[in-house]
């Protein structure tokens, strides 16, 4: 009996065991924490002193900190460079200026945190901060190399949620790289990915300039990505969209092209500049069929072309227009087309 009783007691005890294990190993689960919260400012200073440039390896008091490998940052395509003096020893980047990274965060304000690198030859010279569809910052990460480099601060910001996008400016060809991400101490890192029923539209640039006659195209990035997007154009007679974000400029001046989700009032916008082309510079391809058939093409200035035209218009008979060309194996070739000869010519610019 004696024995039984201490059998029971030893299987009694076992299971509580097992049931507190249970029980500290949820508790920690459940207590998980992927941020970092500040508790001391940069040198040490009672209020926060750290500014764009400086080397931050810490969140200051009142921020929290999410290292760039955190699931809320969508960064397609983007490589993991491993290096001891970046937060948690590896930052993330991109050689491609397609590709932006994409987060969302709730509070006011938001630093980003790069690693700053001497050369010229990787990451683009302009990178944009955009918050709400609005850049808010625009930065270089070219510069001394420093790692956990406090690139870019955006503060005062209504207290709710926010899209954010850091993105190669238009024109800039390379890449850009990631760090960390600090916001508000009492706010949180959210996927963009998060809300699939909350509508929202981005464009890919925020302003173009254009040639007259030249194109362009708009791409919007929608949530939910099945979102039906309209275009439209506030002065077609300066430039026109079609419903693919196809943008053609049509005569000098300003127009505002927006993007809007269909049957709502979520839209975004961009700037097109349309801008005449300097003539003096462009050119055009001149194509004389002469009246034995044969045709000549000469690749021509802006002014050899208004030259001809004016020769052909006053000129009779034998009178001749002399073209000089390039061929092979020689330096210089001339070549003189008479008037009387001439059956037909065409132009084409480009």
């Amino acid at each position: 009996m004696v024995n039984l009783f201490k059998k029971s007691f030893i299987y009694l005890a076992l299971t509580l065991l097992v049931l507190v294990s249970i029980s500290v190993e949820s508790a920690s689960a459940a207590e998980t924490v992927d941020y970092e919260e500040g508790i001391t400012n940069l040198n040490n200073t009672p209020e926060n002193s750290a500014v764009v440039g400086d080397r931050l390896t810490h969140p200051e008091i009142g921020w929290k900190r999410y290292d760039n490998s955190h699931q809320a940052i969508i960064k397609t395509g983007y490589l993991t460079q491993s290096d001891t003096g970046s937060y948690k020893g590896q930052y993330s980047y991109t050689p491609a200026n397609d590709k932006p990274v994409l987060f969302d965060f709730t509070g006011d304000k938001v630093r980003i945190i790069v690693r700053k690198w001497n050369t010229n030859n990787y990451y683009a010279e302009k990178v944009e901060l955009v918050i709400d569809g609005e850049v808010k910052q625009v930065f270089s990460i070219h510069g001394l190399t420093q790692n956990q480099t406090l690139i870019a601060e955006v503060t005062g910001l209504e207290n709710k949620r926010h899209k954010a996008i850091i993105r190669v400016a238009e024109g800039f060809k390379k890449g850009i790289n990631i760090d960390a991400i600090d916001i508000d101490a009492n706010s949180e890192l959210l996927s963009p990915l998060q809300e699939p029923n909350v509508e929202a539209i981005i464009l890919d640039k925020n302003n173009l300039e254009l040639l007259e006659g030249s194109q362009n195209k708009l791409t919007a990035t929608v949530t939910p990505d099945t979102a039906k997007v309209t275009w439209s154009s506030s002065d077609e007679s300066i430039a026109t969209v079609d419903q693919n974000g196809n943008i053609t400029a049509i005569s000098e001046g300003s127009a505002i092209i927006t993007a809007t989700i269909e049957n709502t009032d979520i839209s975004a916008t961009s700037t097109v500049i349309v801008k005449k082309p300097d003539h003096a510079f462009s050119s055009a391809i001149l194509s004389i069929t002469l009246v034995n058939g044969i045709t000549k093409e000469y690749d021509v200035t802006n002014a050899v072309l208004n030259n001809y035209l004016n020769w052909f218009d006053s000129a009779q008979g034998t009178s001749t227009f002399k073209f000089s060309k390039t061929i092979s194996p020689y330096k210089k070739v001339t070549e003189y087309i008479a008037h009387d000869k001439i059956a037909s010519f065409e132009v084409r610019e480009y």
